[in-house]
């Protein structure tokens, strides 16, 4: 047999799979948030029939003599390049101006450090909507991760009264209003739970007739006691949560999860200003439900109060064309794509550490939290609303590719053809 069949089997095979990526790129043209693929050409292996030489003090040297064996696939590549924005005229639908995933996965994800930021899966197709048990998901069920929005500003029981107040103006005062602050820990996005009717049971209502809430005004999460075993990280409880309260409404610090209260603690527990003691495991009805340019999810509920429900996280690698693509439009940060950051747009988590940790230490001499949980500015990364990116597969360029493919896949079958006549020449030789 001779290696020019080998070598035509080698391109035919090799272009049957460009084909291929060509085919899923025609599919997908329609699709939104995919990104293109490109396949490589690779020379194969080599055989040597003559080797080089430097030659010597009478002769001169001579170039090595090398025979080829057809072409093999160097690399299919991913172009993640940003596409175009393609209006839906869902309120809820985003897509990423710039670098950056969405981090979307289950429910029950601990993300404690940045080790753990490889746990949610990437993706840049923002197809939001609101779940019947009020979780922010995309389409395929996915709840997406992000900062929230907690009421209780004081992070720990000895916090004063400037610390409280800097902790309120940390944010934007034209998106979230007093006394509510975002919380550093990356976590399901969800509704904040609507508050019962209210009697002077619970103590909604005084004697006077007075309301001190409305049936349905929101009840944010608070956030719970330090924990002073892992860097004095300050972790986001779901206080909202009537398992944790007595038959009066009264927070019950020994019903909370081990290690998340005491009595000296209490304090760091209680309420919001107003607070709301009594509520359903029931989620606010809003109206009104948007994405800023900020990620922040924000709607209105049924007293007519702005609700912020938090700001959608965003995960950038250090390279982007080598996440794993996991199916469908989602990715994730494995071996290739580099570290992972993760932030929020327009600088709003700039200068905190994830899951609210605080800092040891100064420049140089920092000794915790490591630097790779500080929150990133995700800086050139903007959020549109109201439609999702398109397809970055052109059907013109994926035609003219096709075609190449086509005569370079032609090209090899003659190889074939010429081959298989020289051999047959070769076996009636003996006639």
């Amino acid at each position: 047999m001779t290696g020019a069949m080998y070598a035509a089997i080698g391109g035919l095979k090799t272009h049957m799979t460009n084909l291929n990526v060509i085919g899923n790129n025609i599919a997908n043209v329609n699709t939104a948030g995919y990104k293109d693929q490109r396949m490589t050409f690779q020379e194969s292996l080599y055989t040597t029939s003559k080797a080089g030489s430097n030659g010597g003090v009478t002769r001169g040297g001579n170039n090595p003599s090398q025979i080829g064996y057809g072409a093999q696939v160097g690399s299919i590549d991913l172009n993640m390049s940003p596409g175009t924005f393609n209006p839906t005229g869902r309120d809820l639908d985003c897509m990423i101006e710039g670098d950056g995933f969405f981090l979307v996965g289950d429910k029950d994800m601990t993300i404690n450090s940045a080790a753990d930021l490889t746990k949610p899966m990437l993706t840049r197709v923002g197809n939001f909507w609101v779940d019947p048990n009020g979780y922010i998901t995309d389409r395929a069920g996915n709840v997406v991760y992000g900062f929230k929005t907690v009421a209780n500003p004081a992070y720990d029981k000895d916090a004063t009264e400037k610390e409280i107040a800097d902790a309120k103006a940390e944010v934007p005062s034209r998106n979230i209003g007093d006394p509510y602050i975002l919380s550093s820990c990356l976590v399901p996005l969800r509704l904040p739970l609507a508050a019962q009717e209210p009697t002077e049971a619970n103590g909604g209502k005084n004697a006077d007739g007075s309301l001190n809430w409305e049936a349905g005004d929101p009840v944010y999460e608070m956030m719970g006691a330090v924990q002073e075993d892992n860097n004095n990280a300050r972790y986001n409880i779901s206080l909202a949560n009537p398992e944790y309260y007595d038959e009066n409404g009264k927070l019950d610090l020994t019903k909370l999860p081990e290690g998340m209260g005491s009595a000296d603690g209490e304090t760091a527990l209680t309420r919001y200003d107003g607070g709301i003691p009594n509520f359903d495991d029931k989620c606010i009805e809003i109206k009104g439900l948007s994405v800023n340019d900020m990620g922040a999810i924000i709607g209105q509920c049924g007293n007519g109060q702005t609700v912020v429900v938090g700001y959608a996280a965003i995960a950038t690698v250090a390279s982007p064309d080598g996440v794993t693509h996991l199916g469908g439009p989602y990715y994730s940060a494995l071996e290739g794509a580099g570290d992972i950051t993760v932030g929020a747009v327009g600088g709003i988590m700039a200068g905190k550490y994830l899951n609210n940790k605080t800092v040891t230490g100064e420049g140089d001499d920092q000794t915790s939290p490591p630097l790779d949980e500080a929150l990133s500015k995700t800086a050139g990364t903007e959020i549109q609303g109201g439609g999702l990116e398109a397809s970055t597969a052109d059907v013109a360029t994926e035609f003219s590719n096709m075609i190449l493919t086509q005569r370079g896949y032609q090209a090899n079958t003659r190889i074939v053809t010429v081959t298989d006549s020289m051999l047959e020449e070769l076996v009636n030789m003996k006639r």
